[in-house]
């Protein structure tokens, strides 16, 4: 490996023309498949591709460089160390096993719960695209959400090794990304029927305690007590991120990108959510898909405990769980779009403030050029 290629931290202009090229090949070419019965898996190809070669994010090259240094030996996460061993030293093959892996098991997910393949395809590549090609934890969370799938929906004949297989999984997800360990203890909310009182006991619970988490998070990142003590191993992650001395002076126009992203998720879930619980359709919802919302809703609490909470680095640490929302979002979207719970109009609706986003995103760095 060239030390000069290492060297590297940002895409260059020809780089960010390729990703913005092909994301809107993938954009066009799944909508125009979205609706074909037979699964047009040349979709599936494109977004392989994309999230092999993801230039767009800094990510890509920060991770090359651990990737063919001894900064892969004693990485925070030893899962990739291991998986490094048998990618033939090849950033590239790397990449496949881990992103090859993560969209593989979306793929599973989205079989289990019968939806068909052109319209999740559609929806994940406008929607989550972008924030799946860059984080590593999307290994971590397309094991969660494929293990969360055999507790929801187990199979009929085989209960328990449904359980004791969707466990695994979760398990498992703790090793692709040590954040996972706070979604693994929110888990027992995807056991709580989801109706319009729960709802209301949920929504008040959870304030209250995203309130008292907030407040905690404080006195924790202001350096009086350590996370990584207070809660073992699966802290140490989260006080890398406390550790952040400079946060990034945004303009305006970035602002604006980054609170559409923020926002696809918070209309996304709310849509979802009065679907699941007040509309006249909610008794026609499966009930795994109102599970599945149920656990989103204390993700979503979760991760808004940590925007409330002001201290330097908070938000660091929100935004990646409110990405966690990302697979059970396009599974939800994608079910409401092809059983016909909602209009494809309103699917469009709910895509829009993502689609504006990557397309904002891209094209506003090829023109700080």
């Amino acid at each position: 490996m060239d030390f000069a290629l290492l060297q590297q931290t940002e895409a260059t202009r020809d780089q960010y023309i390729i990703n913005f090229v092909l994301m809107n090949v993938i954009f066009l070419f799944s909508y125009i498949c979205r609706r074909k019965r037979e699964p047009i898996f040349f979709s599936w190809f494109l977004v392989l591709i994309f999230v092999l070669y993801a230039f767009w994010d800094t990510d890509y090259f920060s991770f090359r460089r651990i990737f063919h240094t001894s900064e892969i030996i004693n990485f925070r996460d030893p899962l990739y160390y291991y998986l490094s061993l048998i990618s033939f030293d090849s950033y590239t093959f790397f990449r496949l096993i881990i992103w090859g892996t993560g969209l593989l098991l979306f793929a599973r997910t989205i079989r289990r719960f019968n939806i068909p393949y052109n319209i999740a395809i559609y929806v994940f590549s406008i929607f989550f695209l972008l924030t799946f090609s860059y984080a590593r934890v999307s290994l971590g969370m397309a094991m969660y959400f494929y293990g969360l799938s055999y507790l929801v929906k187990p199979n009929r004949f085989h209960k328990f090794g449904s359980i004791f297989w969707g466990l695994l999984w979760i398990g498992c997800s703790y090793f692709g990304h040590r954040s996972m360990a706070a979604l693994i203890l929110l888990t027992p909310l995807a056991f709580v029927k989801l109706d319009k009182k729960r709802f209301l006991y949920i929504a008040i619970i959870g304030i209250v305690l995203g309130f008292v988490t907030a407040n905690l998070m404080a006195g924790l990142m202001s350096g009086t007590i350590s996370l990584s003590d207070s809660l073992g191993a699966a802290g140490e992650a989260a006080d890398h991120y406390t550790g952040i001395e400079v946060e990034l002076e945004l303009n305006w126009k970035f602002k604006l990108v980054r609170t559409l992203r923020f926002c696809s998720f918070y209309i996304a879930l709310a849509y979802i959510v009065w679907k699941a619980v007040f509309s006249k359709v909610s008794q026609y919802i499966a009930p795994e898909i109102k599970q599945m919302a149920t656990l989103c809703i204390g993700l979503l609490i979760f991760a808004v405990s940590f925007f409330a909470t002001p201290a330097l680095g908070a938000d660091v640490i929100a935004y990646r769980y409110l990405y966690m929302l990302g697979i059970p979002l396009c599974v939800m979207i994608a079910y409401m779009g092809s059983y016909k719970m909602c209009k494809f109009r309103t699917v469009q609706l709910l895509l829009l403030p993502a689609f504006l986003y990557a397309e904002g995103f891209i094209l506003g760095k090829i023109m700080s050029f």
